[in-house]
């Protein structure tokens, strides 16, 4: 199993940094090499992918959460 792997939920914002999901318990993942639609910002969303830096995910995939 490949423990760089990691999924998180949270809301999707564009901040200084980049685009950056905020989860829950106030934690920041820079999403790395990757461009949301405009729609998915400000959404609750899900991502999976690999960590390239201590706050850093470089995106698989993400979905937008349902309601």
């Amino acid at each position: 199993m490949n423990t760089n792997r990691k999924r998180i939920s949270g809301r999707l914002e564009q901040l200084p940094r980049g685009f950056t999901i905020v989860t829950e318990a106030g934690d920041h993942w820079v999403l790395d090499d990757f461009e949301p639609d405009n729609e998915q910002i400000g959404e609750e969303v899900t991502a999976e992918g690999e960590i390239v830096g201590f706050d850093r995910l470089k995106v698989d995939w993400l979905g937008v959460l349902a309601d």
